[in-house]
């Protein structure tokens, strides 16, 4: 289901038509921050290689889209490229193909890999062997030695338009739209957010943070529901930034097109509630209690400090 998506691109379309006339390269690094993106185009790719009418009935079709086609090796076999891989794949590359004219090599994620494993890789892909490729992905070009970016043809895997990843989710309407919304056209992500049962619930509680908290004694009854959610306390602080940011733009235009537009109504409510420098103030907030976290400070402790914090500035903001 996800191919037809990602078949419809202007990415791939671009590569099929390079395939269909002038001949693919040899060497591609898709860049995309959805590596599950990245990946599923890097199989696309690999199909159209195999079979540039891309019939989806032809032996090639059936067993790439099975990812049981011979000819086409996925690496890494574990968590992230390793030198051993790499010898393999520098190893298979100067075997023939079994099945089709070609041998493909998908290596994903190339930006986990350690240096030693890229540095591997640069002959073959340098000097490739006779009707041998390799697409390589990354949500992290950074990462990528130099050396490696300059032997491949770089292709940028845009996200995904909203409606088309909203008609592959399931769910109650309100779930689906955050998790298309907050997913920001990632697939994954909005897929992992669909799954959420209680995602409309910390939708809420992250508007309701910025509209509805106004006063000390209601303090302790918020640092209860944030330490509740536990692990989604980080997806609560995104919703807040972003109710931050629909609300900055309701304030400047109140028919503004805004991420969070099933909880219009609130957001709306925030915006009228609170000042432009108010909201600002709000958003350091966040970047506080974002960084306690990634420094394990106790989450009753972060959950605390915000809240108190949120009120300090709605109090010195008035």
């Amino acid at each position: 289901m996800y191919e037809e998506i990602f078949a419809e691109s202007d990415e791939f379309n671009g590569f099929l038509k390079a395939v269909r006339s002038s001949g693919a390269a040899h060497s591609y690094l898709l860049i995309g921050k959805d590596s599950f993106s990245a990946k599923e185009m890097a199989t696309l790719f690999a199909k159209a290689l195999l079979c540039p009418n891309m019939c989806g009935e032809c032996e090639h079709c059936k067993k790439v889209s099975a990812r049981l086609h011979p000819d086409v090796k996925y690496f890494p076999e574990g968590a992230r490229l390793l030198v051993e891989d790499s010898k393999k794949i520098v190893d298979e590359s100067y075997t023939r193909p079994i099945f089709a004219d070609k041998k493909i090599f998908v290596i994903s994620d190339i930006d986990l890999s350690t240096e030693e494993a890229q540095n591997k890789l640069l002959k073959s892909l340098e000097e490739p062997s006779e009707g041998v490729y390799y697409i390589l992905t990354t949500s992290n070009i950074e990462k990528v030695l130099p050396t490696i970016r300059s032997r491949c043809n770089k292709i940028e895997i845009k996200p995904v338009e909203k409606e088309k990843i909203a008609a592959l989710l399931r769910g109650d309407e309100m779930t689906k739209a955050l998790a298309v919304s907050l997913g920001g056209g990632y697939v994954s992500r909005s897929f992992e957010l669909a799954k959420k049962r209680n995602l409309v619930e910390i939708a809420e509680l992250g508007v309701g943070l910025l509209k509805d908290l106004s006063s000390s004694k209601e303090a302790v009854r918020w640092v209860r529901k944030i330490v509740d959610l536990k692990a989604d306390v980080s997806l609560l602080i995104e919703v807040c930034n972003v109710a931050i940011e629909d609300a900055l733009l309701v304030k400047t235009d109140k028919d503004a097109c805004i991420r969070l537009e099933v909880l219009r109504l609130q957001i709306e409510e925030a915006a009228k509630a609170l000042s432009i420098k108010c909201l600002s103030s709000l958003c350091g907030v966040l970047t506080k209690a974002v960084r306690d976290l990634s420094y394990n400070v106790n989450l009753p402790l972060v959950a605390d400090n915000m809240v108190m914090n949120i009120l300090e500035v709605k109090y010195l903001c008035k």
